[in-house]
């Protein structure tokens, strides 16, 4: 019975150590690529160095940068305090409720949507895209204004 197990043990051992052993020996290897700065024994040493000029090229026109613009309109009177505003596509509109009621930002189809505004509250929005864009206070539905974005 001892030799049996014993058997077992060496068996398990000699297994295990040739696993740790092995386990590495047969992972394929990649080819390590030669670059080209290396200098094989046909080449001389000390090469002498041509000299590269870069090929002169009119300076490409530039568009003008165009400064995107922020626009407040104001709530107050339970109004739209420039109730029609134009703007260019890229710039900003940030909208404060001066009044004490709370006020939203709703885009009549698509647009600004601002949730609702307590006295102070402000409310931005960037127009990406051209075209008019009508819009109203939810809670106050005769409160309206537009905004005009052009190229």
């Amino acid at each position: 019975m001892n030799k049996t197990i014993l058997a077992v043990v060496i068996v398990a051992v000699v297994l295990v150590g040739g696993y740790f052993l092995l386990r590495g020996a047969y992972q394929p290897t990649q080819p390590v690529p030669q670059t080209s700065n290396q200098q094989t024994a046909q080449q001389p040493i000390n090469q002498p160095s041509a000299t590269v000029q870069p090929s002169q090229q009119p300076p490409a026109s530039q568009a003008p940068v165009v400064t995107p613009t922020t626009y407040n309109v104001s709530i107050q009177g339970f109004a739209f305090n420039q109730k029609s505003i134009n703007v260019k596509k890229g710039d900003t509109v940030v909208w404060t409720n001066k009044d004490s009621a709370p006020h939203t930002v709703t885009g009549n189809n698509g647009g600004p949507a601002s949730g609702t505004l307590n006295s102070g509250g402000t409310y931005s929005f960037t127009f990406n895209g051209t075209g008019t864009f009508d819009y109203h206070c939810a809670i106050h539905p005769y409160m309206t204004g537009s905004v005009v974005v052009t190229q």
